[in-house]
């Protein structure tokens, strides 16, 4: 199996999403040893620029993309604040995300409340299976799946 979300993966939506026209948003990254640490997005409005959203990224060895975290912007305190984060697990057979929210109680994030795992299941069909934790019992449960022919091996084909 090929590594599908990789440091390059990050840095191609970058600068795909830095050349867009006509967008309402506008991007800038920080960048540590030719990987994408932090992408920020700024909202429009006029001729000003505000801050919208914050992306962290964190990789592995292998320079598989591990933790997206996703902060928010809140204008009254002038501060970044956690909203999610989503985590990569990766193993033989495929790869799963699963999306953890962040607890202002807790000041932590949750376990996770959705999770879809992608598996390899012969040469070139990929199954992608959608779940969701229960609020009565806590247990994650398929809520959605569908099977993928991926010729390439090398695409990124769903997030949430």
């Amino acid at each position: 199996m090929e590594t599908i979300i990789t440091v390059a993966t990050i840095l191609a939506m970058y600068l795909n999403a830095g050349t867009a026209n006509q967008s309402q948003y506008y991007y800038n990254a920080d960048m540590e040893d030719g990987r994408i640490t932090t992408l920020y997005v700024y909202n429009k409005s006029g001729e000003s620029l505000s801050q919208k959203l914050s992306y962290r990224y964190t990789y592995d060895d292998a320079d598989r993309l591990t933790t997206k975290e996703v902060l928010s912007w809140n204008s009254v305190t002038g501060e970044w604040e956690q909203d999610y984060c989503l985590n990569y697990t990766y193993g033989a057979e495929g790869y799963s995300i699963e999306r953890c929210r962040w607890s202002r109680l807790e000041k932590a994030y949750m376990a996770a409340d959705q999770m879809t795992v992608y598996k390899y299941e012969f040469n070139h069909l990929l199954s992608v299976n959608y779940l969701k934790r229960n609020a009565d019992d806590g247990r994650m449960e398929v809520i959605g799946n569908m099977l993928l022919m991926n010729p390439k091996n090398d695409l990124l084909l769903a997030q949430f």
